[in-house]
């Protein structure tokens, strides 16, 4: 897999910018259970992602970047992730229905993670 991450590594919440080569596509949110939500700020929301899903979990062609949610925050500030304006209103709206997540639960999750870890005595 490229990246700096490990998807075996399934504990906690995570934050994760997703390129291609040096080219940005994403912000993305791993939950525990391995899922993938991608940033989209045309609904302001992290949307489940299941291309994202396979290729972080099996396939490994993209990077996989680790972040702390200060990036993260920056990031949605700069629109990364927007639908480009060619696609279909069929794309669109099946993109923006996807399952979703709100951004500040998303990013509340990977703080309280942050934070459990953090807390936790090094073995």
């Amino acid at each position: 897999m490229s990246g700096s991450t490990d998807p075996s590594d399934n504990s906690e919440w995570r934050l994760l910018r997703v390129q291609a080569g040096e080219r940005l596509l994403w912000l993305c949110v791993v939950n525990p259970e391995l899922w993938t939500y991608v940033y989209i700020p045309d609904s302001g929301r992290f949307h489940l992602n299941k291309g994202v899903f396979v290729d972080y979990v099996w396939d490994g062609e993209l990077t996989y970047v680790p972040i702390d949610v200060q990036e993260a925050r920056d990031l949605i500030g700069a629109r990364v992730g927007a639908l480009p304006p060619e696609i279909t209103s069929d794309q669109r709206r099946r993109y923006l229905t996807d399952e979703q997540l709100d951004a500040e639960v998303a990013l509340t999750h990977v703080e309280r993670a942050n934070r459990e870890r953090d807390a936790k005595p090094e073995s």
